[in-house]
């Protein structure tokens, strides 16, 4: 929506939450700009406003040009999926002693309009298998006691139980409700050390929302947890999916001799299903050889393709952008489907030498799908850890370069099937 005077709100320490006197003006930041609310939407449902423990609130007082202190702690809005971040909030360092980093969040940039909540942020995608109701805790259980029924020591059924009944993964409830994509976790070990990685945090304190899969399992036990899952999700179909490289596990391509026969298996068994990979893009060779025995989809996540940025967030072992990139032409010389996870944090994604390196390195590589996905991370620690950047120039404007040069390139949220049946419902990207 367009640009108007938005009221600051903010926190007392019991968590009640004020509005700003209406001399104020709300401030949402970018890197290390604060900035008011120029695009927002009102606060969508299913959004959750929290407060920001020992971080006082900055806003513009009318008149002034700089920030000031809010008599409170800032406030903030977690967006449900399908959203994307536009500002996160704009606050002061906490004093020392109570610096513990914040949760593994996407903290977005929240104001007061007329009395109502609204969000610097807008729609990405609204896929309906993804942001369509979600089922109730009743099925969900009762479908995961058919599967540990069935396979009781399967170690796939174990930790998916784990994802889908205690920490929500949608994914995860897909595989025991066999329907749309079902979660394949794979790999215990990972060869990057990411500083927003949500099944392990090496340095931060934060903790881990998707504790990592304590053993990798076998190949046998993925083919039984995959055949179960296709062979229910639209019997195997066109809609039908399921994805190797979860939240909760460590990169998939590491085990690529066990994955080897686990994808064979599927699509001799399933010739019409997606098999997808969720991948930092550390191994070429192994995707190709993946893509050959019958993997068709896979999407690599990216934070920035500049060496320097790479490096600092995902802080990888034997590997490089130049192996990320690799990847990507395997899956399109192969004829896999190519989509980039485009980790977006603002100041950094829309930083002007940043947006420009990701278009040339879009176009080049002629990805089929971007996702554009808000880093879960604390704002400040994050940029305490990356090199310095020029001041973005805003995820809209970053947005509208997109469309306007790259018009074949797909922008949404989330993986689609390789092949939609008639039936299914594709739903629109932003």
């Amino acid at each position: 929506m367009s640009a108007e005077r938005l009221r600051p709100l903010f926190s007392d320490e019991a968590g009640g939450l004020h509005e700003a006197d209406p001399g104020w003006e709300a401030l949402g930041q970018s890197g290390a700009n604060s900035l008011p609310l120029r695009s927002w939407i009102p606060l969508p449902r299913g959004a959750t406003v929290m407060h920001l423990p020992h971080r006082v609130g900055l806003a513009r007082p009318r008149g002034s040009a700089g920030a000031a202190p809010l008599p409170g702690w800032a406030v903030t809005a977690v967006l449900p999926v399908g959203y994307l971040r536009l500002l996160f909030p704009s606050y002061l360092d906490p004093p020392p002693g109570r610096d513990q980093t914040l949760p593994l969040y996407g903290y977005a940039a929240v104001a007061a309009r007329a009395g109502q909540l609204v969000v610097a942020a807008r729609r990405s995608d609204d896929f309906a298998p993804w942001t369509g109701a979600r089922p109730s805790s009743e099925r969900i259980r009762a479908a995961v006691e058919v599967l540990q029924r069935r396979l009781p020591r399967n170690r796939v059924v174990a930790q998916l139980s784990v994802c889908a009944l205690q920490h929500g993964c949608l994914t995860a409830q897909n595989t025991f409700l066999r329907r749309h994509e079902g979660a394949l976790p794979t790999s215990a070990a990972c060869n990057a050390d990411c500083l927003g990685c949500i099944s392990l945090q090496s340095d931060s304190g934060a903790p881990t929302p998707q504790p990592r899969i304590p053993r990798a399992p076998t190949a046998g036990e993925l083919i039984e947890v995959g055949e179960y899952h296709l062979s229910g999700a639209g019997r195997g179909g066109e809609g039908s999916m399921v994805s190797f490289g979860q939240g909760c596990e460590g990169e998939p391509l590491l085990r690529e001799r066990a994955l080897r026969p686990v994808v064979g298996e599927l699509r001799r068994g399933f010739p019409r299903s997606t098999i997808h990979v969720n991948t930092n893009g550390s191994r070429p060779l192994a995707l190709r050889r993946l893509i050959r025995e019958g993997l068709d989809s896979c999407r690599i996540s990216v934070f920035s393709f500049r060496q320097d940025l790479f490096a600092a967030y995902y802080r990888p072992r034997g590997y490089s952008m130049e192996e990320v990139l690799e990847c990507a032409r395997v899956a399109r010389r192969e004829g896999a489907q190519l989509t980039l996870n485009l980790l977006t944090f603002p100041g950094v994604t829309d930083s002007p030498e940043e947006l420009e390196l990701t278009l040339s390195r879009l176009a080049e590589l002629e990805v089929e799908q971007l996702q554009l996905r808000s880093l879960n991370v604390d704002p400040h620690w994050l940029l305490s850890r990356i090199p310095p950047l020029a001041p973005g120039v805003g995820l809209e404007r970053m947005l509208e370069r997109l469309r306007r040069e790259l018009p074949r390139l797909r922008l949404g949220n989330f993986t689609r099937p390789r092949r939609l049946g008639a039936g299914a419902v594709v739903g629109a990207g932003l």
